[in-house]
């Protein structure tokens, strides 16, 4: 995780009258460990400066990371650092802070702890008259899990930044061992015409971050999802649609809440037909390692239930 601003902060006097200003870049970077409850912290303040009307000596600024006194959270290393401008553009970083979680602690069924950690800055100008000001710059949620097995492919333990929305790639190019797949999400996203089932008003999900894709990891019905899209591809290219060891591939993926069934009949609608999505036959091996590849970024990306994700298509 990286979080940089540029900030400009006019000094007031607490009468009102403006007499300078304070500049400064603040950087964060965040560090999550494979297969660990942890992150490591890194700040700084960058370019620190002030007016020359102005005593740097009494410039001061505070940088300090909020948010790790909860329940199965440690931090370790100073949270806080307070200097004046010359001594912040001498040495402009913190010392690193680490935030940590044990093993298998938090709420079931996947001992999650979820942690908004943020920096604030505080500036002033401490000649006795002028106001300081304040404010959090950087934030950025946390969420510490012991999935186990609940991830397939992933790490028994694990940290994600749960405001980073992970994409999954699918390959059209050559050599690509799912093109097929790929096609049909390429397909169902960008010329829904081509789809079934076939209705005007079809905008199928997935491609930007105001209409993500979400992990479903109920089986009965990841199975309702799957019945519902075999049902369309019955309805479309006959009972027979198999021959020749085709497979009904379905987008958005019987394993999200977008799902045939789920967004539609389980939402309280009829049948299928309205479904923002698309079934279709497909090589039965490229709908598998379709399969397999959905499933490793899941395990890789630390995706649980209800966490969402974009999909793009590489041509």
């Amino acid at each position: 995780m990286c979080h940089h601003y540029d900030q400009t902060v006019n000094l007031f006097r607490q009468t009102g009258e403006y007499i300078g200003r304070i500049e400064y870049e603040l950087w964060v970077l965040g560090f999550a460990y494979d297969g660990s409850r942890r992150v490591d912290y890194l700040a700084s303040l960058e370019d620190v400066g002030i007016s020359q009307q102005l005593n740097a000596e009494i410039g001061y600024l505070t940088l300090t990371m909020t948010g790790c006194q909860t329940t199965n959270v440690t931090c370790s290393g100073a949270a806080s650092r307070s200097d004046n401008i010359p001594d912040w553009f001498e040495v402009p970083h913190m010392a690193s802070i680490s935030v940590t979680s044990p093993n298998d602690t938090g709420t079931s069924p996947y001992q999650t702890v979820d942690l908004l950690a943020q920096f604030e800055v505080l500036v002033e100008y401490r000649d006795g008259r002028t106001a300081p000001y304040s404010e959090a710059k950087s934030k950025n949620s946390i969420r510490f899990d012991s999935a186990r097995t609940a991830l397939g492919n992933g790490k028994y333990h694990g940290t994600v930044f749960t405001d980073y929305l992970p994409t999954l790639e699918l390959s059209m190019r050559t050599g690509s061992d799912h093109l097929q797949e790929a096609r049909h999400v390429r397909d169902a996203l960008q010329y829904p015409g081509r789809t079934f089932p076939s209705h005007i008003a079809k905008n199928v999900p997935g491609a930007s971050a105001e209409r993500p894709l979400h992990r479903l990891m109920d089986s009965t019905l990841r199975g309702r999802n799957h019945n519902a899209s075999v049902d369309i591809c019955e309805d479309v290219w006959g009972p027979d649609y198999t021959t020749g060891g085709l497979q009904c591939d379905e987008y958005p993926f019987q394993s999200t809440y977008e799902g045939s069934w789920t967004s539609t009949i389980g939402e309280g609608a009829s049948d299928t037909d309205e479904w923002h999505g698309s079934a279709r036959p497909i090589d039965g091996s490229h709908n598998q390692q379709g399969g397999t590849h959905l499933a490793n970024f899941y395990g890789a990306n630390r995706l649980l239930d209800r966490d969402s994700f974009l999909v793009n298509v590489l041509t």
